[in-house]
């Protein structure tokens, strides 16, 4: 594969108006547009729309990679939903910026990494060669729930987006983080895939969260009964309207996080660590990693070995008693003159040389095996499985 790119738009909040569906055909005649989605991908050639100023007027949420290692995430709220001031305590790399335009503070994070490997595209895109799987078209909506989160006052959105920012070495080292949310190491799908995305280090993720709170649990009927309770009448009037109007898709989520504000638990919390003790405690949680990893592995090799081992004593308690027969199936097998059944007929082989060691018949094994091998001389597949396996 040469060049490859994908450009994503989802228009969120409302759909566009048939006019600015029209207004967006005019930069592209290849995309597939409708008046919530914006598709297009390019082998050649290069998208001539402005995707800054497309979210900027139209979108909710944007989306795009390319083979040679380039991706980016731009979403999108509504100011009154996430004040610019919020959003740039956490947007302070180029790696994630934060900005106003007109009503709405637009989110830009880019991870550009040139010396990507292929296969690390290929395996997270589903991709193969020049077809399109459909995979690379599902980071985007999910990606994109995590918008009504933030609204409702989740901001690990938007610290990972800090994170985001010192895993590019943005930051300097006596940078302080930002207020941490509980949760962190409970992300939602939306956020893992947004995580993953942008390439931001998994053991990262887990040292920033280490000894701090897990997320809230969702509250219970009870608990949302009594703070309903303590509302006016005319703020819960004010708040049903709002959640039957079809224009109106924050409702809920400013409940919620009104909700959130009276429970402080669910807040987030003022740590202070600075960027060298994050990137310390990288470090070691990488080792440990490794060193489980490790151990993990050795555990399965040796449960691997041990059934082997469990696999060839049950073969060779049923050879015991008739091995002849053993070397006429190998005879059967290999005559046939068909490779499929030579790895069968060696590893059948195998377990009667494994018999001869324990019975002490060695010497006559070998010298029927070398008989057999002369036999079949011509057959070059046969014999080297048969060197493979010793015999």
């Amino acid at each position: 594969m040469s060049e490859y790119q994908h450009y994503q738009f989802l228009a969120v909040d409302r759909p566009l108006t048939d006019e600015q569906v029209a207004e967006i055909r005019t930069l592209t005649s290849r995309a597939a547009l409708t008046r919530t989605t914006f598709v297009n991908t390019y082998q050649w050639g290069d998208f001539k729309g402005n995707c800054d100023r497309l979210m900027e007027q139209y979108y909710d949420a944007h989306l795009y990679f390319a083979n040679w290692g380039y991706r980016k995430v731009i979403l999108r709220w509504p100011a009154e939903q996430l004040p610019l001031h919020t959003a740039q305590q956490y947007c302070t790399g180029e790696s994630a910026d934060a900005r106003r335009h007109g009503g709405h503070v637009l989110i830009t994070l880019v991870s550009d990494d040139e010396d990507g490997e292929l296969d690390d595209f290929n395996d997270l895109f589903d991709f193969d060669g020049y077809e399109d799987t459909g995979r690379e078209e599902e980071w985007l909506p999910s990606i994109a729930r995590a918008r009504l989160d933030v609204a409702a006052g989740d901001v690990r959105l938007l610290y990972l987006a800090w994170l985001h920012c010192l895993n590019n070495n943005d930051l300097d080292d006596t940078d302080v983080e930002p207020e941490l949310p509980a949760g962190l190491a409970d992300l939602p799908d939306s956020l893992t895939d947004l995580a993953d995305f942008l390439r931001i280090d998994p053991d990262l993720i887990t040292a920033a969260s280490a000894s701090l709170p897990h997320a809230a649990p969702e509250p219970t009927r009870a608990m949302c009964e009594s703070w309903v309770g303590t509302l006016p009448q005319r703020d819960k009037d004010a708040t049903l309207v709002r959640l039957l109007r079809d224009d109106d898709s924050y409702a809920a989520a400013d409940l919620r996080r009104r909700f959130r504000l009276a429970h402080p638990g669910a807040s987030p919390r003022k740590v202070g660590r600075t960027v060298a003790q994050l990137r310390a405690a990288v470090h070691a949680v990488t080792a440990e990693r490794l060193a489980r990893e490790a151990q993990e592995e050795a555990e399965r090799e040796e449960a691997e070995r041990q059934k082997r081992r469990a696999d060839r004593q049950r073969r060779l308690a049923a050879l015991q008693d008739d091995p002849e027969a053993a070397w006429g199936r190998i005879h059967e097998m290999i005559a046939y003159q068909k490779g499929r059944n030579y790895p069968a007929a060696v590893q059948l082989l195998g377990d009667l040389s494994a018999l001869a060691d324990r019975d002490g018949t060695s010497a006559a094994f070998a010298e029927r095996c070398r008989a057999l091998r002369g036999q079949h001389h011509t057959k070059r597949a046969l014999q080297r499985l048969l060197d493979a396996a010793g015999l």
